[in-house]
C-alpha cells in the first residue's frame, strides 16, 4: 500500500510571505479607512465626531472676522448649520448655489469647523452649456 504525500505543503518562508500581505492589507485599509470623507447630512455631521462632507445651500453671505469666515447653510433636508471656515470668504461665494463644507462638528461650539469648503458656482455651469449649443 502506497502512502499519498501532500502535493503543497507550506514551508516557514511561505508563512512569513502571508504574514506580509495581510500586514500590507491592514495598513492599506486602515490608513485608506481614515483619509475617506463621507458625504452625511447635518444631522449625521452632528453625531459622526470625525471628519465628513456636508453639502448644503449658503442661507447668508456670511461674515469675516479676524480672518474667519462664518455662515449659515441647510442641506436637502433643511436642517441648518453654522459653519467656520477658518480661512478667507472664497472669492465666487456670494455666486454659490451650493456648498461642500470638509471637517468636523465641533460639539464644544455647536459649530461645524471646515478644513475646506468647494463652492458651486452658476456660472461655470452656465458656459458649459452655451459652449454644448
Amino acid at each position: 500500500m502506497s502512502e499519498v504525500k501532500p502535493r503543497f505543503r507550506l514551508k516557514p518562508l511561505h508563512l512569513v510571505g502571508i504574514a506580509l500581505l495581510l500586514l500590507a492589507g491592514w495598513l492599506g485599509f486602515t490608513s485608506m479607512g481614515d483619509s475617506l470623507t463621507p458625504y452625511v447630512n447635518v444631522t449625521e455631521a452632528k453625531a459622526s465626531g470625525r471628519n465628513v462632507q456636508v453639502m448644503g445651500y449658503p442661507q447668508n453671505q456670511g461674515t469675516v472676522e479676524s480672518g474667519t469666515f462664518r455662515f449659515t447653510m441647510r442641506d436637502e433636508m433643511g436642517q441648518p448649520i453654522e459653519v467656520l471656515y477658518r480661512q478667507p470668504k472664497p472669492g465666487n461665494f456670494d455666486q454659490a448655489i451650493s456648498v461642500v463644507a470638509i471637517g468636523a462638528f465641533d460639539e464644544s461650539q455647536g459649530i461645524f469647523v471646515a478644513d475646506d469648503l468647494l463652492v458651486k458656482c452658476p456660472s461655470k455651469y452656465q458656459e458649459d452649456t452655451q459652449a454644448a449649443k
